[in-house]
């Protein structure tokens, strides 16, 4: 599975650009997304034993995500100290890192196509930074999202890494390095196993081979792998939930397959389409569908959904594809990057870019804005009748044409106050704002 030589510069011309783009927008809105849901469930005064007695207490009671979970408490205990800050930097730096590694990743997987000039370079930058914001059902949830983005955005962008290493064959690495690949691991089951199964297929690809097969990488994230499998909380917390036979699971698992293509990806697959179109004559159909190698990554956003059947029905939140997304993504590229070059299609794409940014900004940014002013008003309104002493009520606020009080839908995640005072994620906003209880009223 490895890639041509690739002599093309680590950073194309028009990327660097891209990429400054994209930190700036991603630096707003992490910084304008407040906390919702269990974010405040984790912010408790910092105290170190108590965060690993908690951490101890959920891989043998809830989760094998011990590491997500250690990273998630210490980055929202320390709240007051400025560490918001310090995460929207570094989640802002992992999606500008995810969009760096996947157009290295996928123009190698292409082929390696003539290096475009600056100005194309950052609209394909750019492009595949919306792809990857767009394409996924719920990019708020799994990008902006505190608890969320570690979750899924982090290890997303290691796996992809990991991957991108892997297909360059530029797998040998250093001792700290193999040590991030374990971590790296240890965060999200169905991709940890996905990608162990991946490496295990290439180191024996490799030694079938005669050549020199990554075991020493294999051995690392394997080890995470097992880690995050064998946790006895995920057998506590499976049997918490409803039965779940074959069927039920499978029944899911389509639903779920079938909610992961949307109107959003049709300006996307048109652009692609359009430029394989023009090219038909430097590209043989269905050969041209293949995008080189990056018929890889479709292949594995399938067997990523697959492995979905692993967790019951019940288990099954829309987050969870989003790896998939990411692999949809990838495969996209690689088709885009696998466009010829033609005067008339570089326009095409630059004009493309700068009216889906455009729609990107004019969607955003009001649905963003609106959030954090609603979080605002329930923040500062709590802090004013706490300090009169009094139980908190707060306006009921919901959203969506269902009006639902837990929306998650593409950049929005928005999760209400409930009526009951008693409700889990409202007894932790309570909590965390010091007030007795709080409750929402029409």
């Amino acid at each position: 599975m490895g890639s041509p030589a690739d002599t093309t510069p680590r950073l194309l011309p028009g990327e660097r650009a891209g990429l400054a783009l994209c930190s700036a927008f991603l630096l707003w809105a992490n910084w304008v997304t407040p906390l919702w849901a269990d974010d405040y469930c984790r912010t408790m005064p910092p105290h170190l034993a108590t965060i690993l007695r908690t951490v101890w207490g959920n891989y043998n009671f809830w989760t094998g995500r011990w590491f997500t979970t250690l990273v998630t408490f210490l980055f929202l205990d320390l709240h007051q100290y400025g560490s918001l800050a310090v995460f929207a930097v570094l989640n802002a730096g992992i999606f500008v890192f995810l969009v760096h590694v996947t157009v290295g990743m996928c123009r190698s997987a292409a082929g390696n196509p003539p290096v475009p000039s600056a100005i194309l370079g950052l609209a394909q930058t750019v492009l595949v930074f919306l792809m990857l914001w767009w394409l996924p059902r719920t990019i708020g949830e799994v990008a902006l999202w505190k608890t969320g983005a570690i979750g899924y955005l982090w290890p997303v962008a290691g796996e992809i890494w990991v991957m991108a290493r892997i297909l360059s064959r530029r797998a040998h690495m250093n001792a700290v390095q193999y040590g991030v690949v374990f971590l790296i691991a240890t965060f999200l089951e169905p991709l940890s196993l996905l990608l162990t199964l991946f490496l295990t297929g290439t180191c024996l690809r490799a030694f079938l081979q005669g050549r020199a097969a990554p075991w020493a990488l294999l051995c690392s994230h394997a080890a995470g792998t097992l880690v995050l499998g064998m946790a006895p909380g995920n057998y506590v917390r499976m049997r918490t939930m409803p039965p779940s036979p074959l069927t039920d699971r499978l029944d899911g698992l389509l639903g779920n397959l079938g909610s992961l293509f949307d109107p959003f990806w049709f300006p996307f697959v048109l652009l692609v389409g359009l430029g394989l179109f023009m090219g038909r004559k430097h590209l043989c159909f269905p050969d041209c569908l293949r995008g080189g190698k990056g018929w890889i990554f479709a292949v594995m956003a399938m067997a990523y959904m697959a492995l979905l059947l692993m967790f019951p029905r019940a288990a099954l939140a829309a987050r969870l594809s989003f790896p998939a997304s990411v692999f949809l993504a990838c495969y996209l590229t690689c088709l885009l990057f696998q466009c010829p070059a033609l005067p008339v299609f570089r326009r095409i794409t630059e004009l493309s870019c700068m009216g889906l940014i455009a729609m990107h900004l004019a969607i955003v940014i009001p649905d963003l804005t609106l959030l954090a002013h609603i979080s605002h008003d329930w923040v500062a309104s709590t802090r004013a009748q706490v300090a009169q002493g009094r139980p908190v009520v707060l306006r009921q606020i919901t959203m969506g044409p269902r009006h639902k009080l837990l929306y998650v839908r593409k950049d929005i995640i928005f999760v209400g106050i409930n009526p009951d005072p008693h409700n889990f994620l409202t007894a932790c906003f309570a909590q965390a704002m010091r007030a007795s209880s709080v409750r929402a009223v029409p």
